[in-house]
């Protein structure tokens, strides 16, 4: 009944949107305006993948992937009130999900009150989400900060910007690390701050490439804190902390390339307990000036490391049109465990936004 309902909402709202003539776009999304500067605002976005992964034997498993199928759902009640709902397809288990569901009080750029589930202030490549990656795998073995889902988590937030986005912060508490049955329950604290020495960035989420269309030198720092959130081997729960350094630079060269550079180091403390170490990040990529048919190609590279294991991804993408329609060719050299067990991975991904 519930698969139903949602359908039928879509559509109402589909065929409600066919019949505002001229409606605007807000973030690539069909709008449609209501009474009293209220709208509501549709979007959706597909990622579908295939992937090789080298198994013990030398063989390899070969997998189609519908990897997200989201829906997006934005709408303003209020000058200073908005409501964002977004919907997240499960594979695994064929289920809708919550992706997003928040209400923000934004009365000026400075400061925005969320409530809800939303991304916590945390690294750029969770702010980012899947779609709006360089890269087109999430660099998971390195961004393990904790999350309920999709790097979601429930709670409440604070955050603003000065100068369009020269300055950012955001911070807030959440539901973090669930706690044990009988155990005292705590939360987790999370900040960002963001500083842009070219072009501002606006906003709270966050891109790894703007294809040109600014000029970006941005670090970021983050931390994150829970009190006794980590099972340990004696009685005593061990307090999670965890902080990274981030940095993208971007720059369009004089011929109309695109130069991309991103890095970033991190740092998990969960009192001894297993999953605790330093990571980093380097990643680079190239958008080349000139269109092959419909888009543009964009070389790059990237390598992750955590406690020893690694992943060296290589390959690039086909930039159809920024990332609402994007094509990747991408393989992985993955290395762990303590015999540097080595694994070949390749990764045909297709994603669309609209």
């Amino acid at each position: 009944m519930k698969r139903i309902f949602l359908r039928r909402l879509i559509l109402s709202l589909l065929l409600a949107g066919r019949l505002v003539v001229g409606a605007p776009a807000v973030h690539g999304q069909a709008k449609i305006d209501l009474d009293d500067g209220r709208w509501v605002s549709i979007g959706g976005g597909l990622r579908a993948t295939f992937r090789a992964t080298e198994q013990p034997d030398n063989t390899y498993t070969k997998n189609f992937d519908l990897d997200n199928a989201r829906l997006y759902i934005n709408s303003q009640i209020h000058e200073f009130l908005t409501i964002e709902f977004n919907t997240e397809y499960v594979q695994s288990s064929s289920d809708i999900r919550v992706l997003d569901g928040v209400a923000k009080f934004s009365p000026s750029e400075y400061f925005s009150l969320w409530a809800g589930r939303h991304l916590p202030p945390s690294d750029r490549a969770n702010l980012d989400g899947p779609f709006y990656l360089a890269a087109y795998e999430y660099p998971g073995l390195v961004s393990r900060y904790p999350a309920i889902f999709a790097g979601r988590d429930d709670g409440v937030s604070v955050s603003g910007q000065v100068g369009g986005g020269v300055f950012k912060y955001a911070v807030g508490a959440y539901e973090g690390i669930p706690a044990a049955a009988g155990q005292g329950d705590s939360s987790l604290y999370a900040a960002r701050v963001t500083y842009n020495f070219l072009d501002p960035e606006p906003g709270y989420y966050t891109t790894s490439t703007y294809y040109g269309d600014k000029d970006v030198l941005a670090i970021a720092f983050v931390v994150q804190f829970q009190n006794e959130a980590i099972e340990s081997a004696s009685t005593t729960r061990e307090n999670f902390r965890g902080y990274n350094f981030d940095l993208l630079f971007e720059k369009k060269l004089p011929n109309d390339g695109v130069l991309s550079l991103e890095g970033a180091y991190y740092d998990y403390d969960l009192g001894g307990a297993t999953g605790e170490g330093n990571a980093y990040l380097a990643q680079a990529g190239y958008l080349l000036p000139r269109k092959i048919g419909i888009g543009q190609i964009q070389p790059m590279i990237r390598f992750q490391e955590f406690e020893g294991d690694s992943i060296f991804d290589a390959g690039f993408n086909y930039v159809i049109r920024g990332h609402g329609a994007r094509v990747s060719l991408m393989y992985s050299r993955r290395e762990f465990g303590p015999d540097d067990t080595r694994r070949n991975h390749i990764v045909v991904g297709t994603q669309f936004q609209f």
